[in-house]
């Protein structure tokens, strides 16, 4: 028995003939109607952006970042150059860090909101308990850089 031979494909893709009908009206508007429900849905499904606690903590953590930074601005020249930060150290030497150090506060404040909202964003849905408790730890780092940079400013 012999092989049928196979039929080789062309190479050249016909196209279809161009009736110069255009899409009607309706088309256009349905379209138009379904990319729209399909950004509500996606609204709908990032159910976060209703969650009072979520803006709570991030306004709170805004303000106080800028609260921080404010502080940092009037006060930075007052400081000597060497600034005892450190204060968790027993011995006196180690305590005393350059003002420049004073930076963190702001820095650590801006990474928390960060982290915080990358987090909510990811595991809001599956994890509300765990996304709630990390906003809860950003506000309380927040507010701690800032009482602590209060404490340090107030000396000088």
């Amino acid at each position: 028995m012999k092989r049928a031979k196979k039929k080789k494909t062309p190479k050249h893709v016909e196209k279809q003939l161009d009736l110069g009908i255009k899409d009607p009206l309706k088309n256009k508007i349905l379209k138009l109607k379904g990319k729209t429900d399909f950004v509500l849905l996606q609204l709908e499904v990032k159910k976060f952006l209703k969650d009072a606690f979520f803006w709570f903590v991030i306004v709170s953590n805004t303000a106080m970042l800028i609260q921080q930074g404010f502080w940092l601005y009037n006060n930075f020249t007052k400081f000597p150059s060497l600034t005892p930060i450190l204060n968790y150290n027993l011995e006196a030497e180690n305590r005393i860090a350059d003002k420049n150090f004073l930076y963190i506060f702001p820095l650590i404040t801006f990474l928390s909101i960060i982290i915080g909202v990358i987090v909510t964003i990811k595991y809001y849905n599956k994890e509300k308990m765990l996304t709630k408790f990390i906003l809860l730890c950003t506000l309380l780092a927040s507010i701690a850089g800032s009482v602590m940079l209060i404490h340090l400013t107030l000396n000088y």
